[in-house]
């Protein structure tokens, strides 16, 4: 399982589409929208330019994340999956090995928004608060990596980025990554409470206000990450399976 796990991270690290798309994206969106926000204006109880720092941090790690589906959907066009059968590895430890690295993909975005935010809005916070920030909102990666693998597996790669991008999209925006979700109107802002990127988002802005994460919304998350999670093995052990 290591060894697969070292090839993995190896080719993550030497694609370099995405960086490009995960990071440089969110870092340039975060500098430009971010000078429009009311100078003293505060959301999800930080400051306007942390909260949309979060935010966009959030938004570039669930686009890293969700990438290593449309792979996933490209290795088993080649069979590369069957191969792994007749491997000692589980069906679990490749989904666990793909989650996993599926998450680091996500990390970039993560320290280059936060490292934005500090240089162009002086967002100060103590050591231990970017320390607890960055690990919670990675650890939060978990749910939609899952998702991202649920897709790659079970649909060819021709439908596979499509949906990917449709996904990441409609969870962005409606929960509130792109635009806080304390500007929607009641019905939308009770539907962004039950996303998993809102809860994924809430993690983040809880740990910059120094407060620890919310029980509601860590259920709401577990509960995504159970669903997308037996999705995953699921259409993994179908994508495998002899014909």
């Amino acid at each position: 399982m290591r060894a697969y796990l070292r090839f993995e991270l190896r080719r993550l690290v030497r694609d370099p589409r995405l960086a490009l798309f995960t990071v440089l994206g969110p870092v340039v969106t975060y500098v430009i929208f971010s000078g429009l926000l009311p100078a003293g204006d505060r959301l999800e109880g930080v400051t306007a330019a942390a909260a949309l720092m979060v935010g966009l941090a959030g938004y570039g790690a669930m686009a890293g994340v969700l990438s290593v589906g449309s792979s996933v959907a490209q290795e088993r066009a080649v069979r590369w999956l069957h191969q792994l059968r007749v491997t000692p590895l589980s069906p679990r430890r490749v989904v666990a090995v793909k989650a996993l690295v599926g998450t680091v993909s996500g990390v970039p975005a993560l320290v280059a928004v936060g490292i934005a935010g500090r240089l162009q809005h002086h967002v100060e916070l103590p050591a231990g608060r970017w320390a607890a920030l960055l690990v919670l909102m990675w650890v939060g990666t978990v749910p939609f990596a899952l998702l991202g693998l649920a897709i790659g597996y079970g649909l060819p790669p021709q439908l596979a980025q499509p949906v990917n991008f449709l996904a990441f999209l409609g969870l962005s925006v409606l929960g509130g990554l792109l635009v806080p979700a304390a500007y929607f109107p009641d019905v939308l802002r009770h539907l962004a409470h039950a996303l998993p990127t809102y809860r994924f988002a809430e993690l983040g802005w809880r740990a910059a206000a120094g407060l620890a994460p919310d029980p509601t919304g860590l259920a709401v998350l577990v509960g995504w990450t159970v669903a997308f999670g037996v999705l995953a093995a699921a259409t993994y052990r179908r994508s495998t399976a002899p014909r």
